[in-house]
């Protein structure tokens, strides 16, 4: 477990917020549970870090974003309390929730039902319609800002604060929210740094992806890699991974994920409406459940989470029941059963009574049993025969609801097999040349069709590069998935950077989409700073992105200072300036006769630049 320092535990902001404890650190700010002295009440206290307080163009644009957030009421969306600057701290203070976020639930859980993500999506749904009626879009949705409470309720954090980071001009921020959220980022946030409601709608949709499947749906090793494939990929239907989850929560999820933002759910009232529609089809996972509850309750102590209840399906009655024997009655229309007498009926009285089959029951009397007369001697009459002994009625209602169940059942399965057998999943193609991409497609009746080709540096040229639709999604038979193919690296000719001072040379080599890795030696011809070779050499086509090594004239090599005490005048001279070294000449007296050297200035063995100055002093 990490232990935080929190020197600000204890401490009072702005003589009214008194910190109590800590509560989470984000890349932005660090949340605190703290009294508000002045209303006595807990708050969040949100504590922007030191970096973003100093930065007076960040804190400006958080302030208007805070006070324009504070403006929306919601029971699904965290309240902004206040906001203030004040003893070098900017602060937020917001309505304290008492629970968990979403990731917290979903570090435990590792993934919920469908049912449970879809009761925990929807109050999301209910608050981005709020914020989006107000003219908000929230930008940054994503499990972290799903709060869900110890009572079972769900909020929804940080209204337009990703708006204050994104449009900050500071180093580094944009970069930091990209990182921090790019798995839930919509593609023409990647490419346009555009949001609107749709933009929530895909990032919504993203969260409960996750929810219900355990992972996001992109992955890679750098968050530009998961950028891309937002960009260029379609997100996969939760089914291709947890097969178990029901069409119609494909649906809802790839619907909301579209690539193009005029296919998905126009904004989240539309996405509420088409959630609601599914989870009312979904069985229920709590017997007797109310139908208009969303409650989402806490377990800290097991590390789980109750969602429930929720909306019930309609049950059939179970065969036997008094409904199910008016099912059957209703249904069976032509069944024949003895009903017991009735006030206003024909007939002996007690009956029998017999209902004859007909969309409208007939009752009809049995006629009297005859007396036959013979001689004029009345035998007496044969006594009547006895009814055979009929099936309780119970049971043959019984009998008619099974067979009915059973006729039910079996065209119900009929029909799910021929859609079931309508439905295919796009494979993964990637690396195929079109022709063996038709072949694995012929057999599902799904064709191909390729649309054009890019650059790739890892799929070779000619082979499929990626899918639309993605692979792992379902479409029917007869659909055409289209393709892009790889053209190959993308390559460029090395310019020439040899005479060019290195800043420049290397800025040439970024602007055709290469590298530099520059080294120094001396050079006795080529001026400090100046390119002396690069390799590859000028001309060569290189890959795009690959590495040119250049080579920077460090200048002439240094020269360690010969001893010239002692020589002539014309020897020293002649020594120093085969070194490169120039020589300056002092006389010790005003009249030198021997014309020696005396002392030399800097000294032997100094370590000198090559074309330095050697002052010699003769005598």
């Amino acid at each position: 477990m990490t232990v935080h320092s929190q020197p600000l535990i204890g401490a009072t902001i702005d003589a009214r917020y008194r910190v109590d404890a800590f509560v989470a650190r984000g890349g932005m700010a660090t949340v605190y549970r703290a009294t508000d002295l002045r209303l006595d009440r807990t708050v969040a206290l949100k504590v922007m870090h030191g970096s973003l307080a100093e930065d007076h163009e960040f804190v400006a644009r958080f302030v208007r974003e805070a006070r324009a957030a504070a403006q929306l009421s919601h029971p699904a969306i965290v309240g902004v309390y206040d906001q203030g600057e004040a003893d070098g701290f900017v602060y937020l203070a917001m309505e304290y929730v008492d629970g968990q976020t979403l990731r917290d639930v979903l570090k435990k859980r590792g993934r919920l039902t469908p049912l449970e993500a879809l009761s925990v999506i929807e109050p999301v749904l209910e608050a981005l319609i709020a914020a989006h009626n107000g003219g908000f879009a929230h930008r940054d949705i994503k499990p972290e800002n799903v709060l869900i409470s110890t009572d079972g309720r769900v909020k929804v954090a940080d209204f337009g604060l990703a708006r204050a980071i994104v449009t900050s001009e500071t180093t580094g921020l944009t970069q930091g929210l990209l990182i921090g959220t790019v798995a839930y980022l919509a593609p023409e946030q990647v490419e346009r740094g555009v949001a609107d409601a749709r933009t929530d709608v895909y990032s919504a949709g993203i969260v409960l992806y996750e929810s219900i499947v355990g992972q996001t749906p992109f992955t890679g090793e750098t968050p530009m890699s998961v950028a891309y494939q937002h960009v260029h990929a379609h997100v996969p239907a939760p089914s291709a991974i947890r097969p178990e989850i029901p069409h119609q929560v494909d649906e809802l999820v790839l619907t909301a994920t579209k690539q193009d933002p005029t296919q998905r759910f126009a904004d989240a009232s539309d996405f509420a409406n088409s959630l609601r529609t599914v989870r009312s089809l979904l069985p229920s996972e709590s017997p007797g459940a109310n139908s208009e509850s969303r409650t989402v309750i806490l377990d800290r102590t097991e590390s789980t989470v109750t969602v429930g209840p929720w909306t019930t399906t309609p049950v059939p009655p179970s065969p036997g029941s008094a409904a199910a024997a008016s099912a059957a009655i209703a249904s069976a229309g032509a069944a024949t059963g003895v009903l017991p007498n009735a006030p206003g009926m024909q007939g002996p009285p007690g009956g029998p009574w017999v209902a004859t089959g007909s969309n409208e029951t007939t009752v009809q009397p049995i006629p009297e049993p005859q007396v036959v007369e013979a001689g004029g001697n009345a035998e007496p009459p044969a006594p009547p025969e006895q009814p055979k002994q009929r099936r309780p009625r119970r049971f043959r209602i019984l009998i008619a609801a099974l067979v009915l169940a059973l006729i039910g059942a079996a065209t119900g399965v009929g029909a799910w097999a021929y859609t079931k057998s309508q439905i295919v999943t796009v494979p993964s193609l990637v690396g195929m040349s079109p022709a063996e991409a038709k072949a694995t497609l012929a057999p599902n009746d799904v064709n191909l069709a390729v649309a054009g080709e890019d650059f790739s540096a890892t799929v070779p040229k000619g082979a499929i590069l990626l899918t639309d639709p993605a692979a792992g999604t379902t479409i029917k038979r007869g659909e055409t998935v289209t393709a892009r193919t790889s053209a190959g690296p993308q390559t460029v000719k090395l310019p020439k950077v040899t005479g060019l001072k290195q800043a420049k040379a290397e800025a040439n080599l970024r602007a055709i989409g290469l590298t530099a890795q520059s080294s120094e030696e001396f050079s006795d011809s080529v001026d400090k700073g100046v390119v002396i070779s690069s390799d590859p050499k000028t001309g060569t086509v290189v890959q795009v992105g690959s590495a040119v090594s250049l080579v920077v004239s460090k200048g002439p090599p240094p020269v360690t200072v010969p001893s010239v005490v002692a020589m002539d005048r014309a020897s020293a001279v002649a020594k120093l300036q085969s070194l490169g070294l120039k020589v300056a000449i002092r006389n010790q007296l005003p009249v030198v006769v021997v014309g020696r050297v005396y002392s030399q200035n800097p000294g032997p063995g100094t370590v000198i630049p090559k074309g330095s100055t050697v002052t010699i002093t003769l005598v």
